[in-house]
């Protein structure tokens, strides 16, 4: 169901962007991002918390009526025509947000001509990980929670039959995979504080997924830079304004 909404009380009806936030999810990014501008623009939105249904753990059927995949984030922007104002997916509210908001262009690299943006490294770094996230990083991870939510709530007999099947593709795929991509992100850390050299929405398309892996217990002591990175990302204001708001982000 959706919980109370926060936003600037009386000024409510002037504002123009609402985001419906599902706990625990990808959502969190956006949070994140609308923090990040509001402290650098004064930006300001309403935040509407859904909460996830304590059977299913999935979102409530309610968000359809607000868009049809009933899932979160779903942002609201009221400048938009009339049909075009609610987006969904947080990639591209993300993207939306920044070419709306960041005028500046504080969490994204711009070049100073969007025709020469193909050979700009920064611009290519950024991409990459923004990709990354959900193309490599990701899908290992959510692959082993299923696997292993499954087997817990498998009838007793068949446990023994799933321990060896899912120790075997975590073995064999899953985990030799996320290592690799962790390697990726120790190795590019190594010399840099944030993942494009300052700090971007890569870095916090990135952070989510990193997260879920050290929440999981798998990553290496050794990888130092990875640690201090997840240390700064915590450390800034917009990251603890938004776990204040939303809650952990998984």
């Amino acid at each position: 169901m959706f919980s109370q909404a926060y936003g600037l009380g009386f000024l409510e009806l002037s504002i123009m962007l609402h985001l419906y936030h599902l706990n625990n999810s990808r959502s969190f990014r956006v949070v994140w991002l609308l923090e990040e501008l509001k402290l650098a623009y004064g930006l300001e939105y309403q935040l509407h918390l859904v909460e996830r249904d304590k059977k299913t753990f999935l979102a409530p059927k309610n968000l359809e009526q607000i868009h049809p995949m009933g899932k979160a984030p779903i942002l609201i922007d009221d400048r938009l025509p009339k049909g075009e104002q609610v987006l969904a997916e947080s990639a591209l509210i993300l993207s939306y947000l920044l070419k709306a908001y960041d005028s500046k262009a504080y969490f994204y690299p711009a070049a100073a001509n969007p025709n020469e943006q193909a050979n700009d490294k920064v611009w290519r770094d950024y991409t990459f990980w923004i990709h990354f996230a959900e193309g490599s990083l990701m899908p290992p991870l959510v692959m082993g929670l299923i696997l292993d939510k499954a087997r817990q709530k498998s009838p007793w007999f068949v446990k023994p039959v799933l321990n060896k099947f899912n120790s075997s593709i975590h073995q064999i795929i899953l985990d030799k995979n996320l290592m690799n991509a962790l390697k990726i992100l120790e190795t590019a850390l190594s010399d840099k504080l944030y993942l494009t050299g300052q700090f971007s929405a890569a870095d916090i398309q990135m952070y989510l997924a990193v997260y879920g892996v050290r929440l999981r217990g798998l990553i290496p002591q050794t990888h130092t830079n990875t640690h201090a990175w997840l240390g700064t990302c915590e450390g800034r204001q917009g990251f603890k304004s938004a776990i204040s708001l939303a809650g952990s982000p998984l």
